[in-house]
């Protein structure tokens, strides 16, 4: 996992990258609980829980 060096993303932005179809509940419930075994990485900086552009990117290859 590089999220470090990608280039990161707080919860809340994910959706409207996605043209807000999924809301941010999912965009949590894809962290935690996943689709098909495949979570969607992140990671905890200054208590803020965040994830990556790429991550995303590869989160949906792997599940759709």
């Amino acid at each position: 996992m590089h999220l470090l060096t990608e280039d990161l993303l707080g919860m809340s932005e994910v959706p409207p990258l996605l043209q807000k179809r999924v809301n941010v509940s999912t965009v949590w419930r894809w962290a935690n609980r996943g689709i098909k075994g495949n979570k969607l990485e992140t990671i905890k900086l200054g208590g803020k829980t965040l994830t990556s552009q790429q991550a995303l990117t590869r989160f949906i290859e792997t599940t759709a």
